[in-house]
């Protein structure tokens, strides 16, 4: 279910005649990310305090397009189940992915080039597996073909990606609580991360709902059964 809308791809959304190109979407991300890095050196300084704080806010920032990804082709669906005029983008999925993928580079930057921040060995393993499972995200929504135009091992991307979504909404979620449950200085990010968590698990849950009861073919068949001229017993 994480990964039902992990293949769509986005590329421009039409309302009318406007064009809204989303090209640039992954590069303007990328340069959020970096901009909140480089606000933070200024601010505190080029020292730990400052690559911690710019880190920091890299990871946030992160996390709010990990949910965008979450949440973006599930919100188009349900949307367009209730609006059936409205056209979902196309490409929303793989960039949001990708942008996600972008912004957690920008935050393994922030962490390990600088080499002024000294995080646990157990901190540093679990940054690097999630740079492996970036990596897995990136690839698996790539638009890889055969020369006949089918999607290569579709299946296995598939179950890949849904496998790397669930460990990052486990990663979000469970240091959410462990920050909301544990001795630590109170911070309101841990209470919204994990509430917008759990809204992404219920809109996808939502989406699948709708996938199996579509509002257009109820309306249809209403619409239908009232044109049928009524048949005297």
């Amino acid at each position: 279910m994480l990964a039902r809308d992990n293949l769509a791809f986005f590329g421009q959304v039409r309302i009318g005649r406007p064009k809204f190109s989303l090209t640039p979407l992954v590069a303007g991300i990328a340069l959020i990310s970096a901009a909140l890095v480089v606000g933070a050196l200024f601010l505190r300084g080029f020292s730990e305090n400052g690559f911690r704080l710019g880190s920091q806010l890299a990871w946030r920032f992160a996390f709010f397009v990990f949910f965008a990804g979450l949440v973006g082709g599930p919100a188009c669906r349900i949307t367009a189940q209730f609006f059936p005029r409205f056209k979902a983008p196309p490409d929303l999925s793989r960039r949001l992915v990708w942008g996600f993928c972008a912004s957690y580079g920008v935050y393994l930057f922030s962490v390990f080039v600088p080499q002024v921040i000294r995080p646990s060995a157990g901190a540093t393993l679990m940054v690097l597996f999630g740079a492996m499972v970036v990596l897995v995200m990136a690839l698996c929504v790539a638009p890889l073909v055969r020369l006949d135009g089918r999607p290569i091992l579709e299946k296995a991307r598939r179950a890949l990606l849904a496998t790397a979504a669930a460990y990052f909404w486990l990663c979000y979620s469970i240091m959410a609580l462990a920050r909301i449950s544990g001795p630590h200085r109170p911070d309101a990010f841990y209470d919204i991360s994990l509430g917008l968590m759990v809204l992404g698990l219920l809109a996808r849950y939502a989406d699948r709902w709708f996938a199996d009861h579509p509002l257009a073919v109820r309306s249809e068949q209403t619409v239908s059964n009232l044109r049928q001229p009524s048949v005297p017993n």
